[in-house]
């Protein structure tokens, strides 16, 4: 059957539906089961109808993935189309500001996943990030609450986290969702790891030999 044959015998409430999982992939790149009742209903239906909603974005050049270990769907590039021929309308040119707090977000969250937390989202504090950060050199980087609250509004848009109360507050919390997995490209994690590890063995270096003082690290905003 083709996509034209299943969308003929959806109800009006499925039509509804496959309208809205369409719009919200294309928006958001991720819909996330556990985030409400309203992703797990369109989670839900994308599971059911998987062959039909891949069949219809690739007209557009994209196909889907199903995640049903993390309860989690996503926007892809087409494997079908050349890599000259591939739509890259979901993929977002991060700055690096925007990548250092995306590598550390995802390594806090494999962490809590290693130690045995089986949730399908992780809380954790802006202190906890913070701490993160400081591992990487670029804690200082990020002490203003601007820069921070923009690299988390658009981390919120895709469907990363959720930020609950205002940062700066003590109750000011972020929950990671288990799509973070899926937005991080690993050589660049491990290509940031290694440049920024060097500047900061390089810095205690030459503090532990009373040296000339090194130039924190810095990135390009």
């Amino acid at each position: 059957m083709g996509f034209e044959a299943d969308w003929d015998m959806y109800t009006s409430g499925e039509k509804e539906l496959f309208q809205r999982v369409c719009r919200r992939l294309l928006k958001s790149t991720f819909i996330v089961k556990e985030k409400d009742d309203d992703s797990k209903k369109l989670y839900t239906f994308v599971a059911k109808n998987e062959e039909t909603v891949s069949s219809y974005l690739s007209h557009m050049g994209f196909d889907i993935k199903v995640d049903r270990d993390n309860g989690v769907t996503m926007l892809v590039n087409s494997g079908d189309s050349s890599d000259s021929g591939k739509i890259q309308a979901n993929r977002l040119r991060l700055r690096k500001a925007d990548t250092v707090v995306l590598c550390c977000l995802w390594t806090v969250y494999l962490d809590r996943i290693r130690r045995g937390n089986l949730s399908k989202g992780i809380v954790i504090s802006i202190l906890d990030l913070k701490q993160e950060l400081e591992k990487y050199g670029f804690r200082e980087d990020f002490d203003g609450k601007t820069l921070m609250a923009d690299i988390l509004k658009l981390f919120t848009k895709y469907n990363l986290v959720e930020v609950s109360g205002k940062l700066g507050d003590p109750d000011c919390s972020i929950k990671i969702y288990p799509s973070i997995q899926f937005a991080l490209d690993s050589v660049e994690f491990q290509n940031l790891v290694e440049e920024n590890g060097k500047k900061i063995k390089a810095i205690k270096a030459s503090a532990d030999d009373d040296e000339e003082e090194m130039e924190e690290p810095e990135y390009d905003e």
